[in-house]
Protein backbone atom coordinates (compact mmCIF):
# COMPACT_ATOMS: atom_id res chain seq x y z
CA UNK A 1 0.00 0.00 0.00
CA UNK A 2 1.13 3.85 -0.68
CA UNK A 3 0.60 6.17 1.57
CA UNK A 4 -0.74 9.34 -0.17
CA UNK A 5 0.13 12.28 2.33
CA UNK A 6 -1.93 14.62 0.54
CA UNK A 7 -5.24 12.60 0.62
CA UNK A 8 -4.13 11.59 4.36
CA UNK A 9 -4.13 15.07 4.89
CA UNK A 10 -7.18 16.42 3.34
CA UNK A 11 -8.93 13.55 5.05
CA UNK A 12 -7.64 13.83 8.41
CA UNK A 13 -8.56 18.02 8.53
CA UNK A 14 -11.80 17.20 7.58
CA UNK A 15 -12.28 14.80 10.23
CA UNK A 16 -10.02 16.67 12.60
CA UNK A 17 -13.17 19.74 11.59
CA UNK A 18 -15.70 17.37 11.95
CA UNK A 19 -15.10 14.99 15.02
CA UNK A 20 -12.32 17.35 16.98
CA UNK A 21 -13.18 15.67 20.51
CA UNK A 22 -13.90 12.45 19.25
CA UNK A 23 -10.67 11.87 17.99
CA UNK A 24 -8.05 14.55 20.21
CA UNK A 25 -6.45 13.85 23.37
CA UNK A 26 -8.66 15.01 26.45
CA UNK A 27 -6.28 17.36 28.59
CA UNK A 28 -8.62 19.16 30.76
CA UNK A 29 -12.26 18.00 32.61
CA UNK A 30 -14.56 20.33 29.70
CA UNK A 31 -12.77 18.01 27.25
CA UNK A 32 -13.48 15.21 29.27
CA UNK A 33 -17.29 16.50 29.60
CA UNK A 34 -17.30 16.96 25.78
CA UNK A 35 -15.96 13.38 25.46
CA UNK A 36 -18.06 11.39 27.62
CA UNK A 37 -21.76 12.86 26.04
CA UNK A 38 -19.78 11.97 22.75
CA UNK A 39 -19.35 8.56 23.75
CA UNK A 40 -22.37 8.73 25.26
CA UNK A 41 -24.00 9.15 21.53
CA UNK A 42 -21.49 6.35 20.29
CA UNK A 43 -22.59 3.69 22.55
CA UNK A 44 -26.21 4.28 22.02
CA UNK A 45 -25.29 4.19 17.78
CA UNK A 46 -22.71 0.94 18.14
CA UNK A 47 -24.22 -1.04 20.92
CA UNK A 48 -22.40 -4.52 20.72
CA UNK A 49 -21.87 -4.20 17.54
CA UNK A 50 -18.53 -4.74 16.67
CA UNK A 51 -18.57 -4.66 13.27
CA UNK A 52 -20.13 -1.24 13.14
CA UNK A 53 -17.78 1.09 11.20
CA UNK A 54 -17.88 3.36 13.96
CA UNK A 55 -16.89 0.78 16.71
CA UNK A 56 -12.93 1.41 15.99
CA UNK A 57 -13.79 5.07 17.34
CA UNK A 58 -16.00 3.78 20.15
CA UNK A 59 -12.86 1.73 21.55
CA UNK A 60 -10.46 4.25 21.04
CA UNK A 61 -12.72 7.14 23.17
CA UNK A 62 -13.38 5.05 25.94
CA UNK A 63 -9.24 4.18 25.89
CA UNK A 64 -8.69 8.00 26.26
CA UNK A 65 -11.37 8.57 28.60
CA UNK A 66 -9.88 5.74 31.03
CA UNK A 67 -6.52 7.22 30.43
CA UNK A 68 -7.86 10.48 31.34
CA UNK A 69 -10.01 9.39 34.48
CA UNK A 70 -7.05 7.05 35.53
CA UNK A 71 -4.50 10.51 35.45
CA UNK A 72 -6.65 13.09 36.26
CA UNK A 73 -8.92 12.18 39.04
CA UNK A 74 -6.87 11.58 42.68
CA UNK A 75 -9.64 9.01 44.00
CA UNK A 76 -9.78 5.65 41.86
CA UNK A 77 -12.95 5.23 40.57
CA UNK A 78 -15.53 2.86 41.62
CA UNK A 79 -15.26 -0.26 39.75
CA UNK A 80 -18.61 -0.44 37.71
CA UNK A 81 -20.51 -3.01 40.02
CA UNK A 82 -20.39 -1.05 42.77
CA UNK A 83 -21.43 2.37 41.03
CA UNK A 84 -24.29 -0.41 40.06
CA UNK A 85 -25.06 -1.43 43.51
CA UNK A 86 -24.92 1.97 45.18
CA UNK A 87 -27.37 3.53 42.33
CA UNK A 88 -29.47 0.98 42.98
CA UNK A 89 -29.31 1.12 47.03
CA UNK A 90 -28.71 5.35 46.82
CA UNK A 91 -32.24 5.42 44.92
CA UNK A 92 -34.40 2.88 46.77
CA UNK A 93 -35.03 0.57 43.64
CA UNK A 94 -34.47 -3.01 43.68
CA UNK A 95 -32.90 -5.21 41.13
CA UNK A 96 -36.26 -6.67 39.78
CA UNK A 97 -37.23 -2.31 39.05
CA UNK A 98 -34.05 -1.88 37.50
CA UNK A 99 -34.05 -5.30 34.77
CA UNK A 100 -37.91 -4.00 34.08
CA UNK A 101 -36.59 -0.41 33.41
CA UNK A 102 -33.50 -1.20 30.92
CA UNK A 103 -34.32 -4.23 30.00
CA UNK A 104 -31.67 -6.47 30.87
CA UNK A 105 -32.48 -9.60 32.51
CA UNK A 106 -32.93 -9.47 36.41
CA UNK A 107 -30.54 -12.74 36.53
CA UNK A 108 -27.81 -10.78 34.17
CA UNK A 109 -27.91 -7.47 36.20
CA UNK A 110 -27.58 -9.50 39.57
CA UNK A 111 -24.26 -10.99 38.33
CA UNK A 112 -23.15 -7.63 36.99
CA UNK A 113 -23.79 -5.79 40.37
CA UNK A 114 -21.88 -8.52 41.85
CA UNK A 115 -18.49 -8.90 39.44
CA UNK A 116 -19.37 -12.31 37.94
CA UNK A 117 -20.52 -10.62 34.69
CA UNK A 118 -18.16 -7.74 32.63
CA UNK A 119 -20.06 -5.20 31.11
CA UNK A 120 -20.68 -4.37 27.61
CA UNK A 121 -20.92 -1.25 25.71
CA UNK A 122 -24.89 -1.93 25.71
CA UNK A 123 -25.58 -2.46 29.13
CA UNK A 124 -23.49 0.47 29.89
CA UNK A 125 -25.80 2.65 27.41
CA UNK A 126 -28.88 1.00 29.07
CA UNK A 127 -27.97 1.76 32.75
CA UNK A 128 -26.91 4.98 31.83
CA UNK A 129 -30.32 6.08 30.14
CA UNK A 130 -32.07 4.86 32.84
CA UNK A 131 -29.99 6.35 35.88
CA UNK A 132 -29.39 9.37 33.92
CA UNK A 133 -25.61 9.02 34.81
CA UNK A 134 -22.36 9.06 32.18
CA UNK A 135 -22.23 5.19 30.56
CA UNK A 136 -18.07 5.72 31.07
CA UNK A 137 -19.73 5.01 34.77
CA UNK A 138 -19.91 1.22 33.93
CA UNK A 139 -16.66 1.28 31.27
Amino acid sequence: MTLNIADLTATWQHLHALAHDAIAPITDESGYDRALIILDALLKEVGENDSHPLADLVEGLIGRVTAYQDAAQHVPPAPPEMALRLLIKERGLTQQQVAEGTGIPQGNLSKLASGKRAFTADHARRLAAFFKVSAGLFL
